[in-house]
């Protein structure tokens, strides 16, 4: 494996891990928010928001780290093309490239 293979391929897993660490701390804070009955819901409400965005996150994070694995990771899952190395740098869960996310 080439040396930016191998740092790409641990860049993926670190991120993931950022974000499995980050899903856990938001699941463990909105079970305690749930629990204090005196929390506003306007606090109830923007804990879920977080939580469902680390969740996306994670979720994104991981299909990468399956796509690098399977072989698939740097082409676009819409079209097949060859997603830009600057793009991939920039967003390396990206999954499209630019004119199939409609930026181009």
């Amino acid at each position: 494996m080439s040396s930016n293979l191998a740092n790409l391929e641990q860049r993926l897993h670190g991120e993931l891990d950022q974000a499995v660490t980050q899903l856990e701390r938001l699941e463990r804070q909105y079970e305690d928010v749930l629990a204090d009955p005196g929390v506003l819901q306007e606090d109830r409400d923007a804990t879920r928001m977080l939580l469902e965005a680390a969740r996306d996150v994670e979720a994104a994070a991981r299909a990468a780290v399956t796509r690098f694995e399977d072989g698939t990771y740097g082409r676009c899952v819409t079209c097949g093309s060859e997603i830009a190395p600057e793009r991939l740098e920039a967003l390396p869960d990206v999954d499209t490239c630019v004119a199939c996310a409609g930026l181009g």
